[in-house]
Protein backbone atom coordinates (compact mmCIF):
# COMPACT_ATOMS: atom_id res chain seq x y z
CA UNK A 1 0.00 0.00 0.00
CA UNK A 2 1.50 3.35 -1.09
CA UNK A 3 0.97 5.67 1.80
CA UNK A 4 1.25 8.55 -0.45
CA UNK A 5 -1.83 7.60 -2.41
CA UNK A 6 -5.78 7.13 -0.90
CA UNK A 7 -7.03 3.69 -0.70
CA UNK A 8 -10.01 3.50 -3.99
CA UNK A 9 -12.71 1.38 -3.78
CA UNK A 10 -15.44 0.99 -6.48
CA UNK A 11 -19.25 0.55 -6.07
CA UNK A 12 -21.98 0.19 -9.58
CA UNK A 13 -23.59 3.44 -9.66
CA UNK A 14 -26.64 1.09 -10.77
CA UNK A 15 -26.30 -0.47 -7.36
CA UNK A 16 -26.66 3.18 -5.72
CA UNK A 17 -29.41 4.12 -7.67
CA UNK A 18 -31.34 0.96 -6.83
CA UNK A 19 -30.47 0.89 -2.96
CA UNK A 20 -29.71 4.24 -2.17
CA UNK A 21 -30.84 7.40 -4.58
CA UNK A 22 -32.57 7.43 -8.09
CA UNK A 23 -30.26 10.71 -8.70
CA UNK A 24 -26.95 9.15 -7.61
CA UNK A 25 -24.77 10.28 -10.21
CA UNK A 26 -25.90 13.82 -10.48
CA UNK A 27 -25.37 13.59 -6.62
CA UNK A 28 -21.94 12.01 -6.74
CA UNK A 29 -21.25 14.95 -9.74
CA UNK A 30 -21.55 17.37 -7.13
CA UNK A 31 -19.14 15.94 -5.18
CA UNK A 32 -16.85 14.86 -7.78
CA UNK A 33 -12.89 15.70 -7.35
CA UNK A 34 -13.68 15.28 -3.37
CA UNK A 35 -13.75 11.80 -2.26
CA UNK A 36 -16.22 10.40 -5.15
CA UNK A 37 -15.46 10.01 -9.23
CA UNK A 38 -16.80 8.66 -11.53
CA UNK A 39 -15.37 5.34 -13.49
CA UNK A 40 -13.92 5.62 -16.48
CA UNK A 41 -16.82 4.13 -17.92
CA UNK A 42 -18.81 6.00 -16.79
CA UNK A 43 -20.91 2.91 -14.41
CA UNK A 44 -19.11 2.91 -11.55
CA UNK A 45 -18.33 5.65 -8.79
CA UNK A 46 -15.04 5.42 -6.63
CA UNK A 47 -14.59 6.59 -3.16
CA UNK A 48 -11.25 7.35 -2.27
CA UNK A 49 -10.12 7.34 1.84
CA UNK A 50 -7.25 8.58 2.96
CA UNK A 51 -6.54 6.23 5.69
CA UNK A 52 -7.46 2.52 6.54
CA UNK A 53 -9.50 4.03 9.82
CA UNK A 54 -12.75 5.77 8.83
CA UNK A 55 -14.22 5.60 12.63
CA UNK A 56 -15.59 8.90 13.97
CA UNK A 57 -13.37 12.00 13.57
CA UNK A 58 -12.86 12.02 17.34
CA UNK A 59 -11.41 8.58 17.60
CA UNK A 60 -7.75 9.07 17.89
CA UNK A 61 -5.77 5.37 16.71
CA UNK A 62 -2.19 3.98 16.79
CA UNK A 63 -0.85 4.15 13.57
CA UNK A 64 2.35 2.96 11.40
CA UNK A 65 4.10 5.27 8.79
CA UNK A 66 6.41 4.25 5.67
CA UNK A 67 7.57 7.17 3.67
CA UNK A 68 8.68 7.14 0.14
CA UNK A 69 12.23 8.25 1.54
CA UNK A 70 12.36 4.79 3.55
CA UNK A 71 11.70 6.39 6.77
CA UNK A 72 9.28 4.56 8.72
CA UNK A 73 7.78 5.48 12.39
CA UNK A 74 4.92 5.26 14.43
CA UNK A 75 2.23 6.89 16.70
CA UNK A 76 -0.27 6.67 19.02
CA UNK A 77 -1.65 10.20 17.72
CA UNK A 78 -2.83 9.23 14.62
CA UNK A 79 -6.57 10.23 13.32
CA UNK A 80 -8.61 9.44 10.04
CA UNK A 81 -8.00 10.77 7.18
CA UNK A 82 -4.90 12.90 8.83
CA UNK A 83 -1.37 12.79 7.78
CA UNK A 84 2.10 12.95 9.82
CA UNK A 85 5.32 14.71 7.98
CA UNK A 86 8.08 13.21 7.65
CA UNK A 87 11.20 13.88 9.87
CA UNK A 88 13.50 12.94 6.89
CA UNK A 89 12.11 14.65 3.81
CA UNK A 90 8.90 16.47 4.84
CA UNK A 91 6.55 14.94 3.05
CA UNK A 92 2.61 14.71 3.97
CA UNK A 93 2.65 10.74 5.00
CA UNK A 94 -0.99 8.97 5.79
CA UNK A 95 -0.53 5.96 7.95
CA UNK A 96 -0.84 2.86 6.19
CA UNK A 97 -2.15 0.42 8.98
CA UNK A 98 -4.08 1.85 11.94
CA UNK A 99 -5.61 -0.03 14.86
CA UNK A 100 -7.25 0.95 17.79
CA UNK A 101 -5.68 2.24 21.11
CA UNK A 102 -4.76 -0.21 23.88
CA UNK A 103 -4.28 1.15 27.33
CA UNK A 104 -0.91 0.32 27.66
CA UNK A 105 0.16 -0.67 24.34
CA UNK A 106 3.01 -2.82 24.57
CA UNK A 107 4.24 -2.17 20.60
CA UNK A 108 4.83 1.40 21.45
CA UNK A 109 6.02 0.89 25.28
CA UNK A 110 8.64 -1.74 24.27
CA UNK A 111 11.75 1.25 22.90
CA UNK A 112 12.24 3.65 24.83
CA UNK A 113 13.11 6.24 21.49
CA UNK A 114 9.01 5.55 21.01
CA UNK A 115 8.21 7.50 24.16
CA UNK A 116 9.28 10.59 22.40
CA UNK A 117 6.93 13.50 23.04
CA UNK A 118 4.52 14.22 20.14
CA UNK A 119 5.46 16.40 17.33
CA UNK A 120 2.97 19.10 16.87
CA UNK A 121 4.16 20.89 13.92
CA UNK A 122 4.36 17.61 12.24
CA UNK A 123 0.91 16.89 12.79
CA UNK A 124 -2.07 17.83 10.18
CA UNK A 125 -4.72 17.60 13.20
CA UNK A 126 -2.50 19.52 15.78
CA UNK A 127 -1.86 22.07 12.72
CA UNK A 128 -5.94 22.38 12.57
CA UNK A 129 -6.31 22.22 16.43
CA UNK A 130 -3.94 25.02 17.07
CA UNK A 131 -2.92 22.98 20.11
CA UNK A 132 -1.72 19.07 21.10
CA UNK A 133 -4.45 16.72 19.19
CA UNK A 134 -3.84 14.21 22.00
CA UNK A 135 -5.78 14.68 25.75
CA UNK A 136 -4.08 16.54 27.84
CA UNK A 137 -3.67 14.00 30.57
CA UNK A 138 -0.78 12.58 28.29
CA UNK A 139 0.64 15.39 27.70
CA UNK A 140 0.26 17.34 31.06
CA UNK A 141 3.78 19.76 29.62
CA UNK A 142 2.12 21.55 26.63
CA UNK A 143 -0.65 23.20 28.87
Amino acid sequence: FNTSEPREYACDIAIIQRDCHPQARAVIAVFEGTRFSIGQTGMDVRVRYLTPFQGKDTHRVFGYFRCTCNKRWRSAATWKDKWQKCQNCEKEVYPHEQHTLQQRDAICRDEPQDMKPHDMSRCQRCCELGSICMPHIYYASYL
